[in-house]
């Protein structure tokens, strides 16, 4: 069987690429709240015409999302690898369940966005929004966000079996349980963002036990 070696510049630069998206993915989505200009955890018609009255403002976060869906893949994986190492199988469950975060799925800030640039009111917006939420015949995929917060819980439990330090995989249990708090006691913007710090930290510090590349002799 023919192996491909990976020089260990290389494998350097990509450890640390994996661990730099760890942190970075959770962090761009703490910044995109921090800069949102309104409530972000409104709901209904109340966070429609809130996000409308500075729809000018939606561009900034949008991309900031955006690249932080790009950095999380990477960044899963390099927590994943860990977590595995301690516990394959949970971790590899764990794995499973967190990459639905990445999964393909309408945005409804787009669609309001586009709706609101449509000349749509709030009322008609909304009624939009709850259609593609409930409606479509893949709507039972919207409630992939709460498994998906499920599988970062498994790769913190497999973490701990792993090199990562404790308090990291610990970090990486208690975050996923904090991200829905702010939206259902609809905290401030900052509470919100203060969760996804804490899962950049849990992420982050897992990712750091990433095998270290090692030079040939």
């Amino acid at each position: 069987m023919t192996t491909v070696d990976t020089p260990s510049v290389t494998s350097g630069f990509t450890r640390t690429a994996m661990v730099a998206c760890a942190v970075a993915a959770p962090l761009l989505i703490a910044l995109s709240l921090l800069l949102t200009p309104f409530q972000a955890t409104l709901e209904g018609e109340a966070y429609i015409r809130a996000f409308t009255a500075r729809l000018d403002a939606y561009a900034l976060p949008s991309w900031l999302s955006l690249l932080s869906f790009a950095a999380l893949i990477p960044g899963l994986l390099a927590v994943s690898r860990v977590a595995r190492s301690g516990r394959p199988v949970l971790g590899l469950a764990g794995m499973i369940l967190a990459f639905i975060l990445v999964l393909p799925s309408v945005d409804t800030d787009d669609v309001i966005y586009a709706a609101a640039r449509a000349g749509l009111d709030a009322a008609t917006t909304n009624r939009l929004v709850v259609e593609l939420g409930e409606g479509l015949p893949t709507a039972v995929a919207g409630l992939g966000f709460f498994p998906a917060l499920l599988g970062l819980v498994l790769l913190g439990v497999a973490a701990l079996s792993s090199a990562a330090p404790r308090w990291a995989a610990i970090t990486l249990i208690v975050a996923p349980f904090l991200i829905p708090v702010a939206w259902f006691a609809q905290l401030s913007n900052a509470a919100a963002a203060a969760a996804w710090i804490i899962l950049a930290a849990g992420l982050g510090g897992v990712s750091l036990a990433l095998p270290q590349p090692r030079d040939k002799a």
